[in-house]
């Protein structure tokens, strides 16, 4: 039983690139709210930036090839003009603050995409929390796979109850590689270089043993968030590209008091909006749920347990959409979801979050979560770009 992980060199911009125009938020976010992206473009200006090496969502049809050649000119043009330094074992403890005050930890490191399966009956060490659309990964392969960099925005968690893994590495005497705030409201980030994994190591071990008594099975690593992004690496290295066996990832400690799990609300531009309602009323249930119809809000009824209200309302939206036509976008926030409502005239159904204390026994008993449970975090505490990896 060997832990799916290594310490791979790992790329960080030199001390003279403004880090605050050089991370940028997740690309699956605001994919909505292409002004957003827009904003953050003209704040960037001509600065280094890892908005020139990622494919924001909001964009994914608008002329996907010259992006993808933009990308991949950009990632070669920072690699030529050497503004990258090294990090020798890729091992980074980060703290990240959020807008709110809260702060979480994580470690970047390399894991194994031969021990990752979205497929729940492989039972695999790496697994997805949630179901994964296959039509979804296509289109992220043509970006990938001629890139001769990635960057992650994936969030791994670990059951680690007794803090084993990451909390004993918090306040050591680490060097300090970035410490920086985030533009557009994404709180602050520093992150500290760890010269020595043997300890990680071992308790990675030691956590995986123990997942056989808990669970009955070895289960070390539950996919937080960006499992797409995962699956497309997966299936980059199925096409033999070169040195791209290894994903970069944040793994992080579902017991983190700085993690919280926030519902994933739903906008939907159905092509008959009162008969879309009036099956979404038919769900039925003890919960009082809220509906943004255009700029009204209106109420409905979802079953008390926030995974079968989730469930319902996603089975409800799939059928609808294929049987009668429209389109649904996934939305971070309440406020946004009302917003995205009133100005182009969605339905925005409001969902509740999940405790995230069950979402290890839930993915060893159910497999996978109904798509799109839940969010670590709001949008604007989504990982943000920061380090790099040759994959070429």
């Amino acid at each position: 039983m060997k832990i799916p992980v290594k310490f791979g060199e790992v790329l960080l911009p030199k001390s003279d690139v403004d880090m605050e125009k050089w991370c940028v938020v997740a690309c699956d976010q605001y994919t909505s709210q292409p002004e957003y992206w827009h904003d953050l473009d003209h704040y960037i200006g001509d600065a280094p930036s890892t908005l020139r090496m990622i494919f924001p969502e909001s964009f994914l049809e608008d002329e996907p090839q010259k992006r993808i050649g933009k990308i991949i000119a950009h990632m070669e043009e920072y690699l030529d003009k050497n503004i990258f330094r090294a990090v020798d074992n890729g091992l980074i403890l980060v703290e990240r603050t959020s807008p709110t005050g809260a702060v979480r930890h994580g470690l970047t490191m390399l894991v194994d995409l031969t021990a990752y399966s979205f497929r729940p009956e492989d039972k695999a060490l790496i697994r997805a929390t949630e179901g994964t659309v296959i039509e979804r990964i296509p289109p992220r392969v043509e970006i990938r796979k001629n890139c001769p960099l990635e960057l992650p925005h994936i969030l791994v968690l670990i059951d680690d109850e007794d803090r084993t893994v990451i909390e004993p590495l918090i306040g050591g005497a680490h060097t300090k590689l970035y410490d920086t705030a985030l533009n557009k409201n994404g709180g602050h980030v520093r992150g500290f270089h760890i010269a020595d994994h043997t300890g990680v190591e071992k308790a990675l071990n030691v956590l995986l043993e123990k997942s056989i008594e808990k669970y009955g099975q070895e289960l070390l690593f539950a996919v937080g968030d960006g499992n797409h992004s995962l699956a497309t690496a997966k299936a980059c290295y199925r096409e033999d590209i070169p040195a791209s066996r290894y994903a970069l990832v944040e793994v992080e400690n579902i017991y983190d008091e700085g993690i919280v799990f926030e519902p994933i609300h739903r906008v939907v531009f159905p092509n008959n909006p009162k008969l879309f309602v009036e099956k979404l009323r038919a769900i039925g249930g003890t919960l009082k749920g809220t509906l943004f119809v255009g700029e009204n809000v209106e109420t409905f009824m979802l079953p008390e347990n926030s995974i079968e209200g989730v469930d319902r309302v996603q089975k409800l939206i799939d059928l609808y959409l294929k049987e009668h036509g429209g389109r649904v976008d996934y939305i971070h926030g309440e406020e946004d979801l009302r917003g995205i409502c009133a100005g182009e005239g969605g339905i925005g159904i409001v969902l509740k979050a999940m405790d995230k204390g069950t979402l290890f026994d839930y993915v060893v008993k159910n497999g996978v979560l109904p798509r799109k449970t839940f969010s670590m975090g709001e949008a604007n505490e989504k990982r943000y770009y920061i380090e790099c990896r040759k994959i070429r």
